[in-house]
């Protein structure tokens, strides 16, 4: 037989227990970011769109959701760092050229630089 918590009523005992139970059933979220995404199509050097986006990682699983409604669902691929395939199977890159500020996406039609700092939208 349980024997009572001192100082604590039955009830709280109770909602104690519910607490921990529930932090325990969460599953980790992602790292999340808001960012602005900067799309550049296929070979060209200037942005057709600068927009709002969120930027999502989770044990090397990424994805892009921008407010134009196009999400990118990222997946590593191999062992090196930078390689993932996309949700319809294409090759992405991922490339460090923009330093601390953020991160560029080479896909197949369009590269994505995703900048940390979306203060400027």
């Amino acid at each position: 037989m349980n024997k009572p918590i001192p100082g604590i009523t039955p009830g709280i005992e109770i909602a104690l227990i519910v607490i921990a139970i529930s932090a325990l059933a969460s599953p980790a979220s992602a790292d999340t970011v808001n960012a602005r995404c900067d799309i550049y199509p296929k070979g060209e050097d200037h942005a057709l769109d600068s927009i709002p986006c969120t930027f999502s990682q989770r044990q090397g699983y990424i994805r892009i959701d921008r407010e134009d409604g196009i999400s990118h669902d990222l997946s590593p691929v191999g062992d090196t760092p930078g390689n993932y395939v996309d949700q319809s199977g294409h090759p992405v890159y991922r490339q460090s050229d923009l330093g601390k500020d953020g991160l560029i996406f080479r896909m197949p039609t369009e590269s994505v630089y995703v900048y940390w700092d979306a203060s400027s939208l």
